[in-house]
């Protein structure tokens, strides 16, 4: 389950990320960094590549949703909850319903990482 923390104009966040192969790219195969917590994805030819374009997308996130002032609305249409002032990430099982993620899970290869994020 993630979590973001904003304070001002900065903001902390932890999620989980999944890393895996798609084979299914016709040009050759592409590297994939999915969040389900926000279903947000970066991808690229290699790992690391996957990551830094994770990265990327999640900070222009942050940044948009922050400035249009959005974020908690964001958060809560992606299945975060909202209990005496905090927000709490998704539940594991809500976020099985997403398609993107069972088909991540069904993959042979995938590792999933922890995203530590301060803007």
């Amino acid at each position: 389950m993630g979590t973001i923390q904003v304070n001002g104009n900065s903001v902390n966040a932890e999620l989980s990320v999944y890393l895996y192969k798609d084979e299914s790219y016709p040009n050759g195969d592409m590297y994939i960094a999915y969040c389900p917590e926000l279903d947000l994805t970066g991808y690229d030819v290699t790992k690391a590549g996957a990551k830094n374009s994770f990265e990327v997308v999640l900070k222009d996130y942050l940044e948009d949703t922050i400035k249009n002032n959005t974020l908690e609305e964001d958060l809560l249409a992606h299945g975060w909850t909202k209990k005496k002032g905090c927000i709490s990430g998704p539940t594991y099982p809500s976020m099985l319903k997403k398609s993107q993620l069972v088909n991540v899970l069904r993959q042979k290869k995938f590792s999933k990482y922890s995203k530590p994020l301060c803007v």
